[in-house]
């Protein structure tokens, strides 16, 4: 069941970052610093003025599923996203740092970039490119029906999850390191990134529960295995979802502090 697995980001989705290189400018990284002193280099991690942004809140009405309709699955992605987007407006705009919503992309099939190539990632159903400021979401054959809803929202909310760590020079800091990192440090690097999109999920998903499924559900998405080049850098199941309850029971980006976690926590 856990096909999409948290293999939704980039470098990956949970492979977030198409490519372990450093991202492409992105029109707004001007903007970000004219509007901010967002720090820069492993300040950027570890001392993000997000993680001082209050408990998330959300008040949006989604649609009902009762069929994998690909308009049907459209429009509940597509409410998900948009809720996501005032959501994380608040949140920035409470620290002072300057905000603006990614693109996104519901594809029946992979497609391609024009930064970071084929897009979501071979294994992945969802990969956020920073380049171009787009998460692409790949929706799959089965369809979204009521009982897929809590997967199809967390492969939205982790995708997000890596836009903000964008806009704050997170990912920066993360690919700036890669550069100079051997094997085992990559692969912790990008752990860290991983869990804390997964973290940052459940903030977001925490602040829509009203609209949400049981968080059973989403505890189920954790269940059966995974690969391990994707355990290597997305961390194990467990783990993420240790990450992704973190966010879910604080309600605040604060509680997602992994690059000042011990190793034995982003394993």
């Amino acid at each position: 069941m856990l096909a999409f697995l948290l293999v939704t980001t980039c470098a990956v989705g949970p492979a977030s970052q198409a490519t372990p290189m450093r991202s492409a400018p992105s029109p707004y990284r001007a903007l970000v610093h004219r509007w901010t002193s967002v720090p820069i280099g492993e300040e950027a991690a570890v001392r993000s003025p997000l993680y001082g942004a209050p408990e998330a809140t959300a008040e949006c009405e989604l649609p009902l599923v009762w069929t994998g309709d690909w308009t049907d699955q459209k429009n509940y992605l597509s409410a998900v996203s948009a809720c996501l987007d005032r959501i994380w407006a608040r949140e920035f705009e409470k620290v002072n740092v300057f905000f603006t919503k990614p693109r996104r992309e519901f594809v029946l099939e992979r497609v391609h970039d024009p930064q970071c190539g084929t897009m979501p990632v071979a294994g992945a159903e969802g990969t956020y490119c920073g380049a171009t400021s787009t998460y692409y979401v790949l929706v799959g054959g089965d369809g979204l029906w009521p009982w897929s809803r809590a997967e199809a929202a967390q492969v939205v909310a982790h995708e997000y999850g890596h836009h903000v760590q964008y806009l704050t020079n997170i990912t920066d800091y993360r690919d700036f390191a890669l550069e100079s990192a051997k094997r085992s440090a990559a692969d912790l690097l990008s752990r860290r990134l991983e869990l804390q999109a997964e973290c940052l999920s459940g903030v977001a998903i925490r602040a829509m529960e009203r609209t949400m499924p049981p968080w059973e559900q989403f505890e189920g998405l954790y269940s059966g295995t995974l690969a391990r080049r994707w355990v290597r850098d997305h961390g194990r199941l467990s783990t993420q979802l240790l990450w992704m309850e973190r966010g879910f029971r604080s309600g605040r980006p604060g509680a997602c502090t992994t690059w000042t976690s011990l190793k034995s926590e982003v394993t």
